[in-house]
């Protein structure tokens, strides 16, 4: 089953899921505080019903919400709608959008934000080097990521949860791991701290590392 299709599963139960895994979600929004530029342009991948997207628009001149299903996107749409995020806060879109093939220009955004995602992603790399392309070289990445890895206990609860369930670890992380494949894919990690969860929460704040022409130029040739 495709990614997409899962989670178009999910769309209707998705707020109330979420709410026994959020307990560092406040945590999160207070870091938005310092971390996230103001008054820039923003994108949000994975962003579900919108458990973060108002804090992202009340910072934001504009921001691209996406997520790959579209039945959580019409819920999103309507969260915005209802929140009154697109009427004077800032302006918003809300896409149904692949992290892995973005719809942007390269660097046209100063900040993105993919929160509780890369686990859940078949290729978290992949969604990581397309922020990369979209994020201007003075950028900043913010990757809230659930790690179901950083113990037997967990390791193993995540297994069985993805036996009973649809909500699938891809990728079991812990923070350094999680770290090491953000900085992999063309990043500068600045920060990173484990927030405390049933499933702790890594919260990781990473800058582009700066690319050449040259660099640039081999890039699209491999395209």
């Amino acid at each position: 089953m495709s990614e997409a299709k899962v989670w178009d599963r999910l769309a209707g139960r998705y707020d109330t899921i979420v709410r026994l895994f959020d307990t560092s979600y406040g945590q999160v929004r207070e870091r938005l505080e310092r971390d996230l530029p103001e008054r820039g342009r923003v994108i949000e991948i994975a962003a579900g019903t919108g458990q973060f997207t108002g804090e992202l628009a009340r910072r934001a001149d504009y921001l691209m919400a996406t997520d790959v299903s579209p039945a959580m996107v019409d819920r999103l749409r309507r969260r915005v709608l209802e929140e009154g995020i697109a009427a004077g806060i800032a302006a918003v879109d809300c896409a149904v959008m692949s992290a892995y093939a973005i719809e942007a220009p390269d660097g046209s955004f100063d900040a993105a934000f993919c929160a509780n995602a890369l686990h859940v992603m078949d290729a978290p790399e992949r969604a990581l080097a397309e922020l990369r392309r979209v994020l201007r070289d003075d950028g900043v990445l913010i990757a809230p990521t659930f790690l179901h890895g950083v113990d037997g206990f967990r390791h193993g609860l995540s297994q069985t949860l993805g036996l009973i369930s649809p909500f699938v670890a891809h990728t079991r992380f812990d923070l350094v791991s999680l770290t090491r494949t953000i900085a992999a894919a063309g990043f500068k990690v600045s920060y990173a701290e484990r927030m405390r969860g049933l499933f702790p929460l890594g919260y990781v704040v990473a800058e582009p590392l700066a690319t050449t022409q040259e660099q640039r130029s081999g890039d699209a040739r491999g395209n």
